[in-house]
């Protein structure tokens, strides 16, 4: 079981202890421990963590020697400004004079390094790459209050929108892909709603959830044992107290229907974290160009270990559509 699902199980349990008391009291343990980075850490510690396990040999290890590219190919922290005045940070590797860039987004209590097995194989290519710290990193913005929460894409979105920038910045020429994992997935989703320069060429969500509420709903009866009502809507007027995250409004599906950015869809068949069936309500929702990969046996953020050969054959065929060598 991987690092956030026991950490979850364990706000779960401890929601559990706390339910009969007050829903409200349930919403507080919900926010500290889900989405604040000192809760999810605190608990990360207590359940710690297994490795993880492709659940089906790869043709080739895409882990194998991805940290240590990660770690000794040269790279920088940079730092750009969003719409609203924040300021986000990302890993910035510059790739000679190419004008391909792959904005690369991480998950849940991950951050850019996470994301290696994808860079390499990007950067291999020769694309420049930008890997935002996203919010709830040690590294990504905190909240007004201070504190370092996740919010699961719905402000990552403004982030991912000034880096889409800050390469056209650097290169007016930038011919941009977007790849994101799970709660990245879903901020790629959630942004390429948004009104993009044309550098943006095409994107690439990777078992992102269809809403925060709908995942959220998920995850309350799942992991949690708890009924949606009343502790969903509990724990979203608590987090409102918070932080500007509003579950219903963090929507991949409501982004994607007012997109036109060629979209490809990837998702392991075995995923019950982020559930499988979602993916099809994605896809589903969006009318522009698109092409979908489903893998067999794979987990949750398992597909490209499971099936890497599959995994990166498709991304460039539906990449090479729409990005030029």
């Amino acid at each position: 079981m991987k690092t956030y699902q026991k950490v979850l199980t364990g706000i779960g349990s401890a929601a559990l202890a706390v339910a009969a008391a007050s829903p409200f009291i349930a919403g507080e343990v919900l926010w500290l421990g889900v989405l604040t980075k000192k809760g999810s850490d605190k608990l990360s510690k207590i359940f710690g963590e297994e490795p993880v396990k492709p659940s089906v040999k790869p043709a080739f290890d895409i882990c194998d020697g991805a940290g240590e590219w990660f770690d000794t190919t040269p790279h920088e922290d940079v730092t750009t400004v969003n719409a609203v005045g924040d300021k986000p940070t990302a890993v910035l590797f510059r790739n000679g004079d190419s004008h391909k860039w792959a904005i690369i987004c991480h998950g849940y209590t991950a951050g850019p390094g996470a994301m290696a097995r994808y860079a390499r194989e990007y950067y291999k290519k020769g694309y420049n790459l930008i890997m935002p710290y996203m919010r709830g990193n040690e590294k990504g913005i905190k909240s007004p209050k201070g504190v370092v929460a996740y919010t699961m894409g719905y402000l990552d979105k403004l982030d991912l929108v000034a880096w889409i920038d800050y390469a056209v910045e650097l290169d007016p020429e930038a011919q941009i892909v977007l790849h994101g994992e799970s709660m990245g997935a879903a901020t790629v989703m959630m942004t390429v709603g948004e009104n993009l320069p044309d550098n943006v060429k095409c994107a690439i969500e990777d078992c992102g959830y269809t809403s925060v509420w709908d995942e959220f709903s998920h995850q309350i009866v799942k992991m949690f044992h708890l009924p949606v009502f009343p502790y969903l809507y509990a724990s979203q007027f608590c987090i409102k107290r918070h932080i500007d995250l509003d579950f219903k409004k963090a929507s991949s599906v409501e982004a994607l229907k007012k997109s036109k950015t060629p979209m490809l869809f990837i998702h392991g068949e075995a995923d019950e974290f982020v559930p499988f069936e979602m993916v099809h309500k994605n896809y589903e929702a969006f009318s522009g160009e698109k092409d979908i990969l489903t893998i067999p046996e794979a987990d949750h953020a398992l597909s490209v270990d499971t099936d890497p050969v599959k995994y990166f054959n498709k991304v460039w065929e539906f990449v090479g559509k729409y990005i030029s060598e």
